[in-house]
């Protein structure tokens, strides 16, 4: 009986930890491949308009994270590049989803 209400107990502890959201991670890189530290992003959830601001790491790491399943449109503006812009995201349930950005040089709008 013991066993049984702790098999129980487990299982039903896996099942809230599940979760109906999704993420998103990449790197900010320049063209010569060095990584881009401090660079702003903004995620827009392209049916619902919501917008999720962030900014690359020391390492030019990223994530956003407990995003709802739905499709983003992710843009990098940094000065002395061109404006990044990667459409057509699908972030699915549990998905993590890896979207890498590598910055050319330019003017940023």
């Amino acid at each position: 009986m013991r066993t049984l209400v702790v098999f129980l107990l487990a299982v039903a502890s896996l099942a809230l930890a599940q979760t109906d959201r999704g993420t998103i991670t990449g790197t900010i890189i320049d063209p010569a491949g060095a990584v881009v530290a401090n660079a702003p992003l903004e995620l827009k959830g392209v049916e619902t308009g919501s917008v999720y601001p962030a900014v690359s790491s020391a390492t030019g790491n990223y994530t956003f994270t407990q995003l709802p399943v739905g499709t983003y449109e992710l843009t990098t503006t940094v000065p002395g590049f061109k404006k990044s812009v990667r459409s057509d995201i699908t972030v699915n349930v549990q998905d993590r989803v890896r979207v890498d950005a590598a910055l050319e040089v330019g003017r940023g709008h």
